[in-house]
């Protein structure tokens, strides 16, 4: 069946059309880790954080399993403060037996395991697997709503160790949040991945918004910050 649209006033019906991303403007910042090199009794690793992050002051870490993946109820091998404050680096871990065995590292934004949001693996026989980490995307952007997929490490319980989410307008930086949050929201789901839904707000045409994802209570906690513009399809034709 067709609707008659004739007789509808088009302002009123462009209230009603959803906003979309800029995805040229969209700029994802995400934690990473990365096995550079390794012998029988070290591996040393190449940390990456979000801009302006403090890994010493905020107890950043690199811990080390023997697995394929974080066993997040098993104490690490060892685990090593990061004691500078740039926001990228090596560590490099010694003291080690290397086998021929997988070993697992992450990387923590703050000083318990739960705060682990990127990992690399060092596969059986010194084979380097893919690396892997927290990250965050629109999955749906209207006026008045936002919907947010979230994915974290493999076997991670977000809603465990209290992950959430925030939204404000304009570039904000999770190390000195403005207090005007328009929106935080916790992650209410065991599941390592999902949706997470941002309701009851007023969202402006062509408006800069940062959205940040959080492993803890802490803001310092951030794993993934993702900046974008709103634009209006309608007045893209």
């Amino acid at each position: 069946m067709k609707f008659n649209t004739s007789n509808i006033n088009p302002i009123a019906l462009k209230e009603f059309q959803p906003l979309a991303v800029a995805i040229e403007t969209a700029k994802l910042n995400t934690c990473k880790i990365e096995i550079t090199s390794f012998t029988g009794e070290s591996i040393t690793v190449a940390f990456s954080g979000l801009p302006a992050n403090q890994p010493s002051t905020y107890k950043n870490f690199i811990a080390i399993w023997e697995s394929s993946v974080i066993p997040w109820t098993v104490e690490p091998i060892k685990m090593i403060e990061i004691g500078v404050n740039t926001q990228s680096g090596t560590v490099t871990i010694d003291g080690l037996t290397i086998t021929y065995n997988s070993y697992v590292v992450g990387y923590g934004v703050g000083s318990g395991i739960g705060n682990i949001c990127a990992s690399a693996i060092l596969g059986a026989g010194g084979i380097k697997a893919p690396l892997s980490n927290v990250h965050i995307g629109i999955e749906n952007l209207g006026q008045t709503s936002l919907s947010v997929f979230y994915q974290t490490l493999s076997g991670y319980l977000p809603k465990k160790n209290g992950n959430w989410v925030g939204l404000w307008k304009g570039y904000a930086s999770p190390y000195n949040l403005p207090p005007d949050a328009l929106i935080k929201t916790k992650i209410d789901s065991y599941s390592n991945q999902g949706i997470v839904a941002l309701n009851n707000l007023s969202l402006g045409r062509d408006t800069e918004y940062t959205l940040i994802y959080f492993m803890g209570a802490d803001n310092t906690t951030a794993a993934a910050i993702l900046n974008f513009n709103t634009s209006d399809p309608a007045s893209d034709k």
